[in-house]
């Protein structure tokens, strides 16, 4: 399946438009991952190798936790729709802390959307990278405030607790 490669962005090789007076960058600050919904890496775009530093390959058939690990056992789809708390996260641009293969962390904003009956799309935008380059809101107050989920949140997986 070819589909977070067949979502790129309009410009490839730039999410933002650098500030007046500032030369343009190329530097890829979106990556596209389609997820099945247990949280398996289906696919990725190849911005994810600048975005992640990881290969799409490396990425494929692992978890998102591995890369999102404030998603432990993600339950990403609830009754069909996208899990309502980790929607409104995503909606109120909450920093996620994204990992990259060097075991950097990043402050990150999220966009996932269901894509079809078994697939979800996550677009990762490394905040830092936008805020470097002058775009998008990265640089409003209390984005990069608190990268932790809130108290009293937290995903299971609906076969996590079938033995109780």
């Amino acid at each position: 399946m070819e589909t977070a490669s067949a979502l790129q962005v309009k410009g490839p090789l730039t999410n933002t438009h650098p500030p007046s007076g500032i030369p343009e960058v190329r530097i890829i600050d979106l990556a596209t991952l389609t997820l099945d919904d247990l949280g398996m890496i289906r696919d990725c775009s190849r911005a994810c190798e600048q975005v992640l530093g990881y290969l799409p390959d490396e990425l494929v058939g692992r978890h998102i936790s591995m890369i999102l690990p404030q998603l432990p056992n993600a339950d990403l789809v609830q009754e069909g729709r996208i899990n309502p708390r980790l929607a409104f996260l995503c909606h109120c641009a909450f920093a996620f802390r994204a990992r990259r293969r060097d075991g950097q962390t990043f402050a990150s904003e999220l966009f996932i959307n269901r894509l079809d009956i078994h697939n979800v799309v996550v677009l990762i935008r490394n905040l830092e990278i936008s805020r470097l380059k002058g775009g998008g809101q990265a640089g409003s107050p209390g984005v990069f405030a608190s990268a932790r989920i809130p108290a009293g949140f937290a995903w299971t997986h609906p076969n996590q607790n079938a033995g109780n």
